[in-house]
């Protein structure tokens, strides 16, 4: 989907879905499910799991975190580490949770908490609906630096999960909000559907205008790609996720040092000895290799990328740019087309 199609779909359809006024539409992934927790429109089928559960060890992805505990081959389910909201935005969808079988329409938000078994494959489409259903639904997964999100299309039996296309949004804030909302439906406390709305309309609000100012990752990370596990995170990884997923905005030692619970000094003293640079080195690092991506795959001018990522000027963007690169901003991306 183009990218200004899906910033529309997302402020024409699933914003205005979760104003006060609109329908309920929260539906929350729990281990024992009934048919009166479920908004108007919706039914609950139970089904009959046939296969076992099948761990998964040390198995880490996307920046050093497991994402996958478990899955049920047979039964078309997986368990994951982070919370995942999926939302109908076309057509009617067939949704496994654990034992059971979910059956909504647009406007329908699914909210799983970490741990839930829920539906790993499509097409997301049961019954009668394999010959003659279609749906489109978005998912965002919540990480600790940002969102994962993409969009998948059931039609008929044919399925495309576009999980390799998917916006890797480096907004802290907004998986905060994610992780806020699926405590606030997994807790079950009385309104909770107001807070989940206003946590839905505040996180796609976000994701929007993220995606609008080029503030994102595109395709985000691989499905099928692994990195090394390791129990934590060291001052170099930590660092280097902290610049990378704030680089755009304006950024100093005392941020940074702020956000690792380190002086001033501390910080700097062991960047020198880590990492062999100062803040600024790998600050101006991340900014021009950020730079380079927007070049490759936005249109957006050389003042407007500069702006975005608080860059004292276009003139002192390109000299930085042009030192660390070799070509102007604009000789690179015309090399690149």
């Amino acid at each position: 989907m183009i990218t200004k199609q899906l910033i529309n779909l997302l402020r024409s359809q699933v914003i205005p879905w979760t104003a006060p006024g609109a329908r309920s539409g929260i539906i929350v992934a729990r281990p024992v499910m009934h048919k009166s927790q479920l908004p108007e429109g919706a039914t609950l089928t139970t089904r009959k799991l046939s296969g076992e559960r099948k761990v998964f060890k040390a198995r880490r992805k996307h920046g050093n975190h497991r994402l996958y505990t478990a899955t049920w081959p047979n039964d078309n389910l997986q368990e994951t580490t982070v919370p995942r909201i999926s939302c109908i935005v076309s057509g009617s969808a067939d949704h496994f949770l654990g034992k059971y079988s979910v059956r909504c329409g647009e406007g329908n938000f699914l909210i799983i908490p970490p741990g839930e078994p829920h539906q790993q494959f499509g097409p997301f489409l049961q019954g009668q609906l394999l010959k003659t259903g279609h749906c489109v639904l978005v998912h965002a997964y919540a990480y600790n630096h940002g969102i994962l999100f993409w969009i998948t299309t059931s039609y008929h039996s044919e399925h495309v999960n576009n999980m390799g296309d998917n916006y890797l949004i480096p907004n802290m804030a907004a998986a905060q909000v994610l992780h806020l909302l699926v405590e606030e439906a997994a807790n079950n406390q009385t309104g909770m559907d107001a807070v989940c709305k206003n946590y839905l309309g505040a996180l796609f609000t976000l994701i929007g205008r993220d995606i609008e100012a080029g503030n994102y990752m595109h395709p985000g990370p691989k499905e099928n790609i692994d990195v090394s596990s390791r129990p934590t995170a060291s001052f170099t990884e930590q660092v280097q996720k902290y610049v990378e997923a704030n680089c755009h905005k304006i950024l100093k030692v005392e941020d940074a040092a702020m956000h690792l619970y380190m002086s001033n000094s501390q910080f700097s003293r062991r960047m020198r000895q880590e990492m062999g640079i100062t803040f600024l080195q790998l600050l101006t690092q991340v900014r021009i290799e950020r730079a380079k991506q927007m070049l490759r795959e936005t249109d957006l001018t050389v003042i407007a990328i500069s702006g975005y990522l608080s860059f004292k000027s276009s003139t002192h963007f390109q000299a930085l740019f042009r030192t660390h690169v070799g070509y102007t901003p604009i000789e690179y991306r015309n090399q690149g087309r």
